[in-house]
């Protein structure tokens, strides 16, 4: 997990895309995430930074979990949606998005959520566009594995459940090599397979990613239909 604090703008690569005004939260709440900028989706890592508190903060790509766009159906308004797969660093010890109260010990339980809020709520889509194809440009390292026969980008990771339950099942980490097709959930009637723990997250999930109106027909909910 890397996620730097700033006190200067650093040297950027390359821009995909940027937007001044934007507004970032983070849950928990940290003062370093906190505020209004220029949110600036480099081709490297993403950026936020504000010029006039000299602050801000960069976040390499493979620390993104999710990122998604919620339309901003409650009072939180359009925003793009990340779950990093750790704590912020101001964050550690603190309770989590995903409800747990920890020590440092236990910090690597923790997650944190941040929610970019662009000025224009239009570039939402472009802001997801470009997210989208940098993490495509910076695939996570660690998911290669020891198997010759794995995609050297490809990489299944259960999210939900306490890692020692799922390892007894061969669940914990699944490379592209090893793991068998049929443990994907690809449709609702088989959400009955998920753990306690497992639908907790989904219930999470679902509670801050709003799906547009029009992305699915009258009782359809559109989770399992194939990203365009």
């Amino acid at each position: 997990m890397a996620i730097t604090l700033l006190s200067q703008l650093p040297a950027l690569t390359h821009t995909r895309f940027k937007t001044a005004g934007a507004r970032v939260s983070c849950d928990p709440p940290s003062s370093s995430a906190d505020g209004v900028g220029t949110l600036y989706v480099d081709e490297k890592r993403l950026v936020f930074f504000s010029s006039d508190t000299d602050s801000g903060f960069s976040i390499d790509y493979q620390t993104i979990v999710i990122h998604a766009i919620s339309r901003g159906a409650d009072d939180a308004g359009a925003h793009l949606y990340c779950q990093l797969d750790g704590p912020f660093p101001e964050c550690a010890g603190h309770k989590a998005a995903n409800g747990r109260q920890s020590d440092s010990d236990d910090d690597e339980d923790q997650f944190a959520e941040i929610k970019f809020f662009p000025e224009d709520p239009q570039h939402l889509d472009d802001l997801f566009k470009a997210m989208s194809d940098c993490a495509a440009l910076n695939p996570d390292a660690n998911s290669d594995g020891d198997d010759s026969g794995s995609d050297e980008n490809g990489y299944c990771e259960e999210q939900a459940g306490d890692s020692e339950s799922n390892s007894e099942d061969g669940h914990a980490v699944q490379y592209i090599g090893d793991f068998d097709p049929a443990d994907f959930i690809t449709s609702a009637d088989q959400l009955v397979r998920l753990t306690p723990e497992g639908k907790a997250v989904l219930a999470h999930l679902e509670s801050v990613i709003v799906y547009s109106a029009t992305a699915a027909e009258p009782g359809i909910d559109g989770r399992f239909d194939d990203a365009e």
